[in-house]
């Protein structure tokens, strides 16, 4: 807003009536310092704050009817500027939060897509290894591990003792070990 006067009343009454001359005045009048009072708001964004000063020139012509009604030029483009600054730092504030959010969602989607593809797979390959137990022993872990009972609740159902239960489970775990080797390591690193 530089020493050269200018008459901001008649140059208002010209753009009211469309004048493209009064809004050339007006803005290299006015540009270059609106530039920098946006730089005091948004610092180090000079792309930015230029942008915010043409949005407030472009809606002072898109308005220019009543531009005639404007008492003090200066202050509605500070103030503009102002409110235009306001709205784009938080706007930078709802993106930077949601993308921070959209970041540890999509991390954790990416997590659990893994967890589930091994789950999966290791589903498949335990009901593979479950075949190769004979039908006690099958019986017994089936019983000992996904139902939870105790094992001397299984001998009374199996009608045999609770050694024979042991041994059975024994063996189906060792069986199941060898099986699933691969699987444990990768297990115990994604779960662990």
């Amino acid at each position: 807003m530089d020493n050269k006067e200018i008459n901001e009343r008649d140059l208002l009454q010209k753009l009211s009536k469309g004048s493209e001359a009064a809004f050339s005045v007006l803005f290299t009048h006015y540009y270059a310092d609106l530039v920098l009072f946006a730089g005091s708001w948004l610092k180090g964004e000079q792309e930015a704050c230029e942008d915010m000063v043409q949005e407030v020139f472009l809606r002072l012509w898109s308005d220019r009817a009543e531009a005639a009604g404007i008492d003090s030029l200066k202050s509605f483009l500070l103030k503009a500027v102002q409110n235009r600054c306001i709205s784009y730092l938080r706007h930078k504030q709802i993106e930077s939060k949601y993308a921070g959010l959209a970041a540890v969602t999509m991390s954790n989607v990416s997590r659990e897509t893994e967890h589930y593809i091994l789950y999966s797979e290791l589903r498949e390959r335990l009901d593979e290894a479950l075949e190769i137990l004979s039908p006690v022993q099958r019986k017994c872990f089936e019983m000992s591990r996904f139902e939870g009972v105790k094992q001397t609740e299984i001998a009374k159902e199996l009608n045999v003792s609770l050694r024979t239960v042991e041994l059975r489970l024994s063996e189906a775990l060792q069986i199941l070990q060898e099986q699933l080797k691969d699987y444990f390591t990768i297990c115990l690193l994604l779960f662990c």
